[in-house]
């Protein structure tokens, strides 16, 4: 309870339960409100709720599936709209440009992009539109990164994964059609044997019964029509997505896969190709990440098979593994390319070919700009500096092998 100027107990409002009011005054519905908040809609709505319940009085009345404020909660609307764009003020001096301290740009990226942020830190850092801000740098899984920009603890999130499994295929799209056309002949022919029978006659009708299929005398199909049909077309049914959805994949680059071979092993001036790894020691990386189930695939499909297999966390230890010479690896093209310079000619360093969905992909995320367009600025000159930097580090790579 709180003291009123007459001396008296009012009940105590929460600051976050009045952002939750004008949260979802502004957005018109809850779900709005928390994904402008960034939280769960069941706190929202308890939230307002206990807000209710202080005030004594309803705050939002229901009409066509919407929530429309009350009388009550019109009369609060100025007032909180005053206090919302002072507090966005208030922040805007405090921490802004020319405020005397230098807001932080907090930046997150998965552990096998430390070494290569970097070079995109020291281009941050050597920007003049970016010198009011303080870069600093987060290492989170990527599982991670989804809660960090929706608590609004990053300014940006970057991660390196491998694309999604492709869906079908050529053959699979053959498959599916000629499934579907089986499926249509057999329902065709169905319908023309079928006789149309007039009268009671008791003998002519097991005969139509027998002239229609049924659905057991349909035959077995070495596939299902629908779920080939459905990977053919590239649909999304199975996982549950639209397209739409699919349209709001973050924004990625592709990147290719590297192959690091110890300079001490001999090569006996037959061209380095990923055959060479059969019956070679090989330094792997783990089945749970993205990167590892990619390069296990695509060993698998070039039926290579090494003679021994070792297992480290992250691409940086397999690089530091194969510069000592005891197994060749496979990682990507940013970890690879600080490795090599750190080899210093220990290694020989093969970009592959990115067909086959042989590549990986550097995504990012950023939360939504709602300091105006001075935060879309910024990250948009975050984007422009790391796509810089991925450019830069790509422009030293070997011309990329087309046989292997």
């Amino acid at each position: 309870m709180a003291q009123s100027d007459t001396g008296t107990r009012e009940p105590g409002i929460r600051l976050r339960q009045l952002e939750m009011l004008w949260a979802v005054i502004e957005c018109g519905s809850m779900k709005g409100g928390a994904a402008q908040l960034g939280i769960s809609v069941p706190v929202v709505s308890r939230g307002l709720a206990q807000l209710e319940q202080t005030l004594g009085y309803s705050l939002f009345l229901r009409e066509g599936g919407k929530l429309v404020p009350t009388p009550e909660a019109e009369r609060l609307t100025p007032s909180l709209a005053r206090m919302f764009s002072a507090q966005s003020e208030l922040r805007r001096l405090a921490f802004g440009p020319g405020s005397g301290q230098r807001p932080r740009l907090v930046l997150a990226v998965t552990p096998g992009l430390e070494a290569f942020s970097a070079g995109w830190l020291t281009r941050i850092a050597a920007s003049e539109a970016l010198s009011e801000w303080l870069p600093s740098l987060e290492v989170l899984e990527v599982s991670q990164h989804d809660l960090a920009i929706r608590e609004g603890r990053v300014a940006m999130a970057v991660s390196l994964e491998a694309p999604p499994e492709p869906q079908g295929g050529k053959r699979a799209k053959t498959a599916a059609a000629r499934a579907r056309g089986l499926k249509a002949s057999l329902r065709q022919r169905a319908r023309e044997e079928t006789t149309l029978i007039e009268g009671d006659d008791d003998e002519a009708k097991p005969t139509a019964k027998a002239a229609m299929p049924e659905l057991g005398d349909t035959p077995e199909l070495p596939f299902d029509v629908e779920d080939d049909a459905h990977n053919a077309e590239g649909t999304a049914s199975r996982s549950g997505k639209s397209e739409e959805a699919s349209d709001e994949a973050p924004p990625s680059l592709k990147l290719p896969l590297m192959l690091l071979w110890p300079s001490r092993w001999p090569l006996l001036d037959k061209p380095l190709t990923l055959v060479r790894l059969n019956e070679r020691p090989f330094v792997d990386l783990p089945e749970t990440s993205s990167q590892g189930r990619l390069i296990r695939g695509l060993l698998k499909r070039e039926r290579v098979t090494p003679a021994s297999l070792l297992e480290v966390a992250t691409p940086a230890s397999a690089g530091r593994l194969a510069r000592t010479g005891s197994a060749a690896t496979i990682i990507d093209a940013l970890s690879a390319l600080q490795v090599l310079e750190d080899a210093r000619g220990d290694l020989i360093g093969l970009p592959l070919s990115m067909r086959s969905e042989r590549y990986l992909e550097l995504k990012w995320q950023l939360p939504t700009a709602e300091e105006g367009e001075s935060l879309h600025a910024v990250q948009a000159l975050l984007i422009s500096l790391l796509e810089e930097e991925v450019a830069a580090s790509l422009a030293r790579l070997p011309l990329a092998d087309e046989e292997g």
